[in-house]
């Protein structure tokens, strides 16, 4: 399997599932769900992903069919030192959706590695069609550069391992980080 270390239940995110749209002022980078690491995201009993492409589309979500364990991650260097993001994902229920309700789903960003995560909670438990989480804006900001260099990279991810109650139903179609100054 292309991207996928054969020994792993956990898939690991390709790096052309990236696509940077400009417009206007802002850049709004969109992160497909090929480019996801999903924790037991390799394992069919628990998740449904797009077939194998060398090219992201659009109509390409993951769907959760099962887990207890909700870990989907991804990052991107597309950030400029001294701006500050939006992160998110963009979701949608299916009619089958189960396990969500009082389940707080955690969006968390860092820059780094080795940086202090930012985050805000959630509770998925909607029927909505297509949605962005969080609804109120998680921003990070790239600081300036010091005297060394460091790791500017945004990481961020989606998680709910800690109430540890089986969920499903949910599809995740991209993730996005937009720069708003």
């Amino acid at each position: 399997m292309v991207g996928v270390l054969h020994s792993s239940l956990h898939t690991h995110g390709y790096p052309n599932a990236i696509e940077k749209i400009e417009k206007m002022e802002n850049q709004k980078t969109l992160i497909y769900s090929k480019g996801f690491n999903i924790t037991w995201g390799n394992d069919t009993r628990y998740w449904r992903l797009p077939p194998q492409s060398r090219t992201p589309t659009k109509d390409s979500a993951a769907e959760l069919l099962q887990v207890s364990w909700l870990e989907v991650t991804c990052s991107t260097d597309n950030v400029e030192a001294g701006k500050s993001y939006k992160v998110g994902f963009n979701l949608s229920m299916t009619e089958a959706a189960f396990g969500w309700k009082g389940c707080k789903v955690y969006i968390m960003a860092k820059i780094g590695k080795a940086g202090t995560f930012v985050y805000k909670k959630v509770c998925l438990d909607t029927k909505e069609k297509n949605f962005d989480i969080p609804k109120e804006d998680l921003v990070i900001t790239v600081k300036p550069p010091s005297s060394s260099p460091g790791d500017n990279r945004l990481y961020f991810g989606m998680y709910e391992v800690w109430s540890g109650r089986w969920k499903g139903g949910l599809k995740i179609h991209h993730a996005f980080v937009e720069k708003i100054n």
